[in-house]
Formats: structure tokens, sequence, C-alpha cells
């Protein structure tokens, strides 16, 4: 039987094509290795499950991960490889030494590109391009990486996405990389997602979560990620340490992509409900999300410049603006994430509206950014 989760959660994720909040997190259809051994009930409650999956940042580990996303998300210019990561398969290194403090390599046909954790800093190092890149501090607001896409990173914020009214049940346990893993099941509790269910997997012993899978409500695995041979410890110091070639080119940014530096400048004070959805986000400047558990969305505003890039990078990628009241507006979208870039008739409001919900709900928040635009904020 399911039960309903206890209390509300403060951790978002702002991804997607704007920065979007809720879970845009795993993907794929991963080659997990499953065994025909018995495994032994749990006894632990689905509520159980999830707080050691979220308590398991600390576990340090090695291994592999794989993720395969089938989100058809049009290649829009300025948003990074936000297609590919959530529309393909991404494959990873992993080195884990705690949240401040870790390696994911990603490998592909084209080459290898690098990503260092560390306490105030992200290093990226492109092999192919022979590009150091440092961002310091830690934007509100940003696009995906690789490393995001990794199951226990991934599965952590999903489940703390989870509201009170969304719901949770125990699945069978079953063995993934030799290792008995303890499964939980989410349900949307209210109308609004586009996510049917999303199952998680942890492993028993550690409380690291081992695979993730979610089905959107057309049916299908819409994203899975999952980790392979797993070797729980700290990893070896040295590996952590980012290179220093004397020959790359070297860069120091505060912001890694559009959408970290859109956040830093919005000019808009957000208002307290839209679209029938009260705030659960930050309210002055950036990103703000509304709504609650799974049925939440992302609202970040956009210079007026900007936004008029972005809707004619969007249109020749082959979506279509439309009027409508108030402003204009392009749609983006699969069966899973949807996006509305919308304009109002002044040309100096426009956003960004994202979240794994109907594409009802964002035309309900679009609706009410037009009708009733958000004054200036205030200066600190």
């Amino acid at each position: 039987m399911g039960t309903v989760v206890s209390s509300d959660t403060r951790r978002r994720w702002l991804v997607v094509v704007a920065g979007t909040a809720v879970l845009v997190t795993l993907l794929g259809l991963v080659p997990v290795l499953r065994s025909t051994v018995a495994v032994g009930r749990t006894t632990a409650s689905p509520d159980r499950i999830v707080a050691r999956a979220l308590a398991s940042a600390g576990v340090a580990y090695r291994a592999d991960g794989e993720s395969r996303g089938g989100l058809a998300l049009p290649d829009i210019s300025g948003f990074g490889d936000l297609a590919t990561l959530l529309g393909g398969t991404t494959r990873t290194r992993i080195w884990w030494d705690g949240p401040r403090h870790w390696r994911v390599d990603t490998v592909d046909a084209t080459g290898e590109s690098d990503t260092y954790g560390l306490p105030s800093s992200t290093t990226t190092w492109d092999y192919g391009s022979r590009r150091l890149v440092t961002v310091v501090g830690d934007a509100r607001a940003r696009l995906p990486r690789a490393d995001d896409l990794v199951a226990p990173a991934a599965a952590r914020r999903l489940l703390s996405s989870v509201g009170p009214q969304d719901r949770l049940s125990a699945l069978p346990p079953q063995r993934l990389d030799g290792r008995t893993a303890d499964g939980v099941r989410v349900v949307p509790g209210t109308g609004g997602s586009t996510i049917a269910r999303a199952d998680v997997w942890v492993d028993r012993a550690t409380g690291l979560p081992l695979r993730v899978v979610v089905v959107g409500t057309t049916g299908g695995d819409a994203l899975v990620s999952a980790l392979s041979g797993v070797r729980v410890g700290r990893p070896d110091g040295r590996v952590l340490v980012p290179p220093a070639p004397p020959t790359a080119r070297r860069s120091l940014e505060t912001a890694p992509d559009l959408v970290a530096r859109v956040a830093q400048e919005s000019p808009w004070a957000m208002p307290p409900r839209l679209g029938g959805l009260d705030a659960s986000g930050p309210l002055v400047g950036g990103t703000s999300t509304y709504g609650t558990g799974l049925v939440r969305v992302a609202v970040l505003p956009l210079p007026g410049r900007t936004a008029r890039d972005v809707m004619r990078n969007a249109t020749s990628a082959g979506s279509v603006l439309e009027e409508v009241e108030g402003g204009s507006r392009v749609r983006v979208g699969s069966s899973l994430l949807n996006a509305l870039l919308v304009r109002g008739d002044d040309r100096r409001h426009a956003y960004v509206v994202a979240g794994l919900v109907e594409p009802r709900v964002l035309d309900a928040v679009a609706a009410d950014l037009l009708a009733s635009p958000p004054p200036p904020r205030e200066a600190p």
C-alpha cells in the first residue's frame, strides 16, 4: 500500500531549457546486470528507503555510469548540449568522494571531457579542444551537465522533489550489479504531471541509488540512469585533482551558460502565485519555481534581447511562433519535458516557463505573466 511523503523538500534542480526546477534527471535504457539469485524481501518502509537514498551523498565510490534519454528536444543555439544529454546516450566514469569533491568523465566517439567538483568551483577539461574552464561558485540556475545524470545524483534530486501529496510504495528488491537493491516507486499525487511514475533502486548495504527509471504518462521508459562496476570506498585523491597542462586554453567564469547568466541579471520581482500554483522558490530575481512535489514549474525571466534571440533560434529549430493575448509564445517540448518561451507585447517582459508538466499547466502560468507583468525588483 502506498504511503504519503511526510514533508516537502527545499532542494530544487533548475534545469531544462531554462533552468527548470524539478528532476529532469536520468536517462536511458541502461544495460544493468541482474542476477537470478533470489533476493529476500525488504523490511524497510518506502519512507526509509527514500531517507537512506537522500542521505547517501557522503558515500564514497567509483563506478561506471550509462544513461539514455528519449526526450526529443530541438537543438536550440545557446542551450549547449541539452538536446544531446536528454535525448541520447551518455557514458561516464565516476570518482565520488563527496558532494564537494568528485570527478565525472564523459566519453564518446568524439573524445573525452572531464568535470571536477571542488568546494568552491567546478572545472571542466576538454581533451579535444584542450580547454580548461573553471566556474567559480554554485549557480542557482544552470543547464544540466553529464554529472547531473549520474544515477545517485539524479535519484537524490528526484526524491528530494517529492511533495506531501505524492505517493510512495515499495517495489520488490532486485540484484543489480551484484548488489541487493531495495526499490521505491513515486507516483504524482495530483494531476498535471507528465510523469506516470518514477522507480528508484537503492543499495541495501550503503543507501547508494543504483538505478532510476522515469516513465511518462504516454508510456515507455522516458529516462533511465544506472551504475555498474560499483566499488565502495574513497577514490585516490590524485584522480580528483584537475589537470594543469601548460598548453591549455584557460578561462575563469562565474556563470557557466546562458541560463546562469540570465539568472544573475533578472530585473523582475516575481509574484507569489502563477497559474493557480504557489511560489516554491526564490521570488526576487533569478529563477522562481511554482507548485509542489512532482507538479512544479520553473520561470526564468529573460532580458528582451536574449528573448528575441532565443525565440528566433527556437523557430529556426522547427518550433512555431504563436500570437496570444498580451504577447507571443513558442512551445518547445517532448512527451515528458515541456517549455514555453514567452514574450509580452511590450518586448520588455519575456520568460522561459518549463517543467515536467502538461502543456496546459505552462499555458496557465504564461497567461498570468502576460496579463499582469511583474514589476521591477528593488535594488538590494
